[in-house]
């Protein structure tokens, strides 16, 4: 609408008040043009308040959506840690048994992500039940009216603070449990080297179901008594040592060069050296064999032996957990299967104009509706009213009249239920939508 504008000289402040509404002096006549205007207090520094109410639903939704897309980063971790159990899976079932813990720290990580998992889909609940009952109070923002829009403002600042207190979540949480995979994954991946190699030399292996692949060592020098040096990728199992080098000019190939019983050994020893390189040493009843290279390397033997000491308490342990890790499947359905439930509605009752076109729809279809059945309601009743009166004045036979009514009677009844279940559900329509 056209408005007089007024200015005031002392503020600078415009509005549709000939009085100042900051320091109380009369204000100057300004212009005359169409301006947006406060209701309650006259000033027209304010935004247009019908674009702003559009805006609002688009800002609730984009909010709510990006919590969910925070929430997607769990999603791969999961896929991630789900990776790391099949591949430990296919490995310890090909007998490499190095990392004797990585079984446990998986089990200890997926009761980690699933408790995580499951405080995460509470917090994605309540919080959609938060706004969603808030919606319900102003029909998702479907009437343009102030008190629409303070509530509309009143559901950012509630989305505001649960983003807030979900990236404190996430950072105290995920970054906990993001660190232990990490420390995992390093073990994975060298199990997957390992892995790697034994693809290339299982064919120079022997067939016996009762010998386990522990660990396999590439290019280790070796020295066997006192013969020069040479190189040779060792592979050491629960029974036997391989030394394996490779053979050829142009075509390379990998062939056992010699088999060292683990039952012909007699001493062990890691020699550690300041001036010179590290050596682990180890005797049978008629050779000396000396390993060179760097420490890491070297401290395999060790943890290797370590290993054979206890090896069949270990074996039996971890055959039990490889049996179980296939069944470690963890998911996160749940929580996606909320968030698409969640958004989809709030896309539907928050933005969707189709759908509250056709809900309104829906209502007049049935004010129509009831409108033609109350009509014919009101034409039984007089048909009723007529008989009556004809048959109190005795105008004609009661007999032919008994039976109209009996019929007018039955119509009625319909018609009056037709009419009631109507009414319940225009006034279900209209509680929800707060027509």
């Amino acid at each position: 609408m056209s408005n007089t504008v007024y200015s005031c000289s002392t503020c600078g402040i415009e509005s549709l008040d000939s009085k100042c509404q900051k320091c109380g002096s009369a204000t100057e006549f300004s212009r005359n043009e169409p301006t947006n205007s406060c209701e309650w207090c006259k000033s027209i520094d304010v935004e247009d308040g019908l674009l702003y109410h559009q805006q609002l639903p688009h800002l609730i939704f984009s909010s709510f959506s990006l919590i969910n897309k925070k929430l997607s980063q769990v999603w791969n971790l999961t896929q991630k840690y789900l990776e790391i159990v099949k591949n430990v899976y296919d490995m310890r079932k090909a007998k490499i048994m190095l990392f004797g813990d990585v079984e446990d720290e998986i089990t200890l990580l997926r009761g980690k992500i699933s408790t995580f998992i499951d405080q995460l889909v509470k917090f994605e609940n309540d919080t959609f039940a938060m706004i969603d009952e808030k919606l319900r109070t102003i029909g998702y923002m479907r009437f343009t009216n102030l008190d629409n829009i303070e509530r509309g403002e009143e559901i950012l600042n509630l989305l505001e603070n649960r983003l807030d207190l979900l990236d404190t979540t996430i950072e105290s949480k995920f970054n906990e449990i993001n660190e232990d995979f990490q420390f995992l994954n390093q073990k994975v991946d060298f199990l997957s080297f390992q892995f790697g190699l034994l693809s290339k030399i299982h064919h120079l292996l022997p067939e016996d179901k009762d010998e386990h692949l522990i660990s396999i060592l590439p290019r280790i020098w070796l020295k066997k008594n006192n013969k020069l040096p040479k190189k040779f990728l060792i592979v050491l199992t629960n029974k036997n040592l391989y030394l394996l080098r490779e053979k050829g000019l142009f075509n390379v190939k990998l062939k056992t060069k010699e088999t060292v019983s683990l039952s012909y050994i007699i001493n062990k020893k890691f020699i550690s050296r300041i001036l010179s390189r590290d050596m682990f040493r180890f005797k049978t009843r008629l050779d000396t064999y000396s390993f060179l290279g760097r420490k890491e390397n070297l401290e395999q033997f060790v943890i290797y032996f370590e290993i054979l000491e206890n090896y069949i308490d270990y074996s039996i342990h971890k055959s039990s957990i490889i049996e179980d890790l296939k069944y470690y499947s963890l998911t996160i359905n749940e929580l996606k299967t909320n968030i698409q439930r969640n958004v989809s509605h709030l896309r539907a009752y928050l933005l969707n104009k189709r759908e509250l076109k056709r809900e309104l729809y829906w209502r007049e279809g049935q004010d129509a509706r009831f409108k033609k059945l109350f009509e014919q309601l009101l034409a039984v009743e007089r048909k009723i009213h007529r008989l009556n009166e004809t048959r109190r004045h005795g105008a004609r036979g009661t007999k032919g009249i008994d039976g109209l009514l009996r019929k007018l009677t039955s119509e009625h009844h319909r018609l009056k239920r037709q009419l009631d279940d109507i009414q319940r559900k225009s006034a279900e329509f209209d509680d929800l939508w707060e027509f």
